[in-house]
């Protein structure tokens, strides 16, 4: 049976007149952004009067703007006068697409072997799906195995992200992993996958994509969530592959903006699982940054120019604020 819409009475999908609406999110990366688009063009089989690229600028200043007009003019261009966060800026282009799929896309990727087409067509075979991701890759080709898909979070998976290694334990014991441990053979219905590659059914989506509460980071776990308790399935295909260079962007955000990762996920967490079971998240999520502290400081110091230095300042930063709201009680 079809599943229900997440707004009754929304347009049908065959009202829309174009098959594929793309949304990128820009801020202050001109040179990734300006591959991303190139291969974009490049790797796309569907005819360019079926799809439509739409591009959100969030007040960049490293010439991203200049960049688009000259070299991408069939674009579609929104400048944002601030930063408006990731959410709000694909919301802004939500309003104006008119797809009956709408691909998220971070403009720090690399579409790889006609990606883009791949996923529509595993879209197109399965009308029960409302989103769909797929691996993410390092510029090396190696896979990137942490937060392309997962399992909504819950205190078990919770605990054995934080604080135990899947590989040790028992299956028969674990819960569904927050993030996926190891690449499916097949396509896997999952409970969340990453906003940087999301391919979204238009029909099952309402009068926006995100939640404007989250600035950044965690989005696309609400979404997901929010359409699985809708009745659509979420799916994680490795059928299609797009490299992702990670953290060029988040790397000039202020501390404030980089700590709602955590606060974003402490949000998720209560609204999956009640406000009272927080306790337990903070305490959880406090001494699993700690353990993570030393464990980084301790091979900062004996490894000294390996990158741990930088991991155990940041999880220090993530242990005070894990502290903080625990105290704050």
């Amino acid at each position: 049976m079809r599943p229900r819409l997440v707004v009754a009475g929304q347009t049908s999908v065959m009202s829309f007149p174009l098959v594929l609406s793309i949304i990128i999110v820009n801020w202050n990366v001109c040179d990734l952004l300006r591959d991303c688009l190139r291969s974009l063009y490049q790797q796309m089989r569907m005819p360019a009067n079926c799809w439509e690229l739409i591009l959100v600028d969030n007040h960049s200043e490293d010439g991203s703007v200049e960049m688009l007009r000259e070299e991408f003019p069939g674009a579609i261009l929104m400048v944002n006068s601030e930063n408006l966060g990731f959410a709000k800026a694909n919301n802004q282009a939500f309003r104006i697409c008119r797809g009956r799929y709408v691909l998220l896309l971070n403009p720090d990727t690399v579409i790889l072997d006609h990606a883009v087409d791949r996923m529509m067509e595993i879209l197109e075979a399965r009308p029960d799906v409302a989103a769909l991701g797929c691996p993410l890759l390092n510029p090396d080709r190696s896979l990137q195995q942490r937060w392309t898909g997962g399992s909504q979070p819950g205190l078990l998976n919770l605990t054995c992200h934080f604080l135990l290694p899947y590989r040790l334990l028992s299956a028969s014991i674990l819960s569904k992993p927050l993030c996926l441990e190891k690449e499916p053979v097949n396509d896997k219905e999952v409970g969340w996958v990453s906003g940087a590659c999301m391919l979204l059914r238009r029909e099952a989506l309402g009068e926006q994509i995100f939640d404007e509460r989250f600035f950044l980071y965690g989005e696309d776990l609400e979404l997901c969530n929010r359409l699985v308790h809708a009745g659509w399935k979420v799916i994680y295909t490795p059928r299609a592959q797009v490299v992702h260079h990670g953290g060029r962007a988040t790397e000039r955000q202020t501390s404030e903006v980089q700590l709602s990762r955590l606060r974003n996920l402490r949000e998720i967490f209560a609204m999956r699982n009640g406000r009272r079971s927080l306790l337990l998240f903070d305490f959880l999520l406090s001494v699993g940054y700690l353990a993570r502290s030393l464990g980084y400081g301790v091979a900062a110091f004996t490894r000294p120019g390996k990158g741990f230095g930088e991991r155990a300042a940041s999880c220090r930063l993530f242990t005070a604020e894990a502290v903080r709201l625990l105290v704050r009680r």
